[in-house]
Order: structure tokens, then C-alpha cells, then sequence
């Protein structure tokens, strides 16, 4: 693990316990609709309501997606999302 994540804290604790945490986006149905719904429709206060699970739902979404067109849709809004979280990180430093 150390090869893959190094870790140093200095002072040297007397002990390290090193936590890993998997996620798996499970996006339903209902979900998918409801964000396709809102991105046709421009509903920002939906698609806001998703939050953070806004662009795993997106890539869930794309990735299932056989129209290209539909899929390309997708992907520019996950842009757009993508670029806004750009911009609020740069914002903060």
C-alpha cells in the first residue's frame, strides 16, 4: 500500500491506521429520468438538488446511453458541470 500511497506525518504518530472506502453509484431509473426530465427542460433546481451525485449520475447515464446524440448531450453538460467546479476551485485559492 505504501508503494501505491505514500504516507508521512510528521512528528511520527506511534501508530498509523490507514482506512480505505470503495463507492459504487447506484443510479436508478427514476433517477435517470428525472435528470434527463430536468436537463430538456433546463431545471437548474432539480439538476442542483443532485448535488455531488449530479456527475456520477452523468456518467452513469452516458455510459448506458445508445443514441449518440442523446449521449452527446450528456457529455457537454458534464462538461459544463465539470468546468463550474473548475471555476468554484479556482475561485477558492
Amino acid at each position: 500500500m505504501n508503494e501505491v500511497l505514500p504516507l508521512s506525518i510528521h512528528p511520527v504518530p506511534a501508530q498509523t491506521v490507514r482506512v480505505f472506502v470503495g463507492r459504487l453509484e447506484l443510479v436508478t431509473p427514476a433517477t435517470e429520468k428525472a435528470v434527463e426530465t430536468a436537463l430538456a427542460a433546463h431545471g437548474t433546481a432539480t439538476l442542483k438538488a443532485y448535488g455531488r451525485f449530479l456527475e456520477p449520475i452523468l456518467a452513469t447515464m452516458i455510459k448506458k446511453e445508445t443514441n449518440p446524440a442523446q449521449a452527446r448531450r450528456f457529455q457537454e453538460y458534464l462538461n459544463s458541470v465539470y468546468s463550474q467546479l473548475v471555476a468554484q476551485n479556482l475561485g477558492r485559492h
